[in-house]
């Protein structure tokens, strides 16, 4: 199914338009979702903080939401048109420096603006943590933004490699980080490298959740490929038994591995950002229903490219879609004691 963009949507029957002409997910399709997988604004460097209360028209997602063909059929970041990769590629490397330009509109209440409008009662939001701990400091940004905005849940980021590693895991779980979020090709580490495993005994000791980033992204550089590959995942997802393990965008195109792993080791489970229908169906057809979780990965695609994805490999299962979108997450946060505020 191809679609001229992400603005065509509303040509599914999930979607409609609301009177002010956005994209809205219809009623009764969905009335309870949570997205296990979305971001605020990152700063990185020189970057000051983004300013959370900005509102926009229309936030600026890395994968365009106009003007940009979207095959429902393949994984999202394979649609990039070559100028649209190069300006994602490069408004990823601004946060560094700036927060002008996309990542000024990268903020919670345009995110919060956006799950009213698809039925998103919570999203969890990922810090990323860079190798230069001492100027990475989303996760207070995190933090904060979650304090104002309580339908959004952060997991913090501390880097491996971080001279006070453990000291700041600490810290900010006690000031309300709920999970973990690894990142391989940002970080530079693979999931068994010693000091991830480190990393993981004592998130497994703090009861924290880890969402890793899982499989190679189309536009990311080749020196990246193999740091998420599933391949490395084996050993600490089989030493921690007691941590639970997300993989982010369930593996890309390492999905087949994935679903392996997944269904001999029930401490795993796979977000669906980015895949497209056909192997979410895979993903639910080998077994694993319970331990799949929707996720946007909000500024990167609008949330409403990845539900409609969720919806279509649902279409005719309302148990299983219930589960993807809302039964799991929820059961998981439960199960971690993780509360959060509803809409608002």
């Amino acid at each position: 199914m191809k679609l001229a963009d992400c603005q065509a949507l509303d040509t599914l029957p999930y979607f409609q338009r609301d009177g002010e002409g956005k994209l809205i997910l219809a009623e009764g399709v969905a009335e309870r979702i949570i997205d296990s997988h979305a971001h605020v604004g990152l700063n990185y460097l020189f970057a000051r903080p983004v300013d959370q209360d900005r509102e926009d028209e229309e936030p600026l997602t890395f994968f365009p939401a106009r003007g940009n063909p979207v095959d429902m059929d393949v994984y999202s970041a394979v649609c990039f048109t070559k100028e649209n990769e190069r300006i994602a590629q490069r408004e990823t490397v601004k946060q560094a420096y700036t927060t002008r330009g996309f990542a000024a509109t990268h903020t919670a209440k345009n995110l919060v603006n956006e799950m009213k409008r698809m039925r998103v009662e919570n999203a969890v939001i990922l810090a990323v943590d860079f190798p230069l701990g001492a100027l990475s400091r989303t996760s207070r940004h995190f933090l904060a933004a979650a304090r104002k905005y309580p339908q959004l849940i952060p997991f913090i980021s501390v880097h491996a490699y971080d001279l006070f590693m453990e000291r700041k895991v600490r810290a900010l779980a006690a000031a309300g980080g709920k999970g973990m979020k690894i990142h391989p090709p940002m970080q530079l580490v693979r999931a068994n490298n010693r000091r991830v495993m480190k990393l993981l005994k004592l998130c497994g000791e703090l009861k924290l959740p880890c969402l890793f980033h899982t499989g190679a992204s189309d536009i990311a550089p080749k020196f990246q490929q193999d740091l998420p590959a599933i391949k490395h995942f084996w050993e600490p997802v089989e030493r921690f038994p007691e941590v639970t393990f997300i993989f982010g965008h369930a593996g890309i195109h390492y999905y087949k591995e994935a679903i392996e792993l997944t269904k001999k080791h029930p401490n795993v489970y796979l977000e669906t950002s980015g895949q497209p229908p056909a192997r979410i169906r895979e993903m639910i057809d080998a077994g694993i229903p319970d331990r799949v979780l929707f996720g946007s990965d909000w500024p990167y695609y609008m949330v409403a490219l990845p539900l409609a994805k969720v919806l279509l490999a649902t279409e005719g299962l309302p148990d299983v879609r219930h589960k993807i979108l809302y039964g799991n997450a929820r059961g998981l946060l439960d199960r971690y004691g993780i509360a959060a505020g509803g809409p608002g």
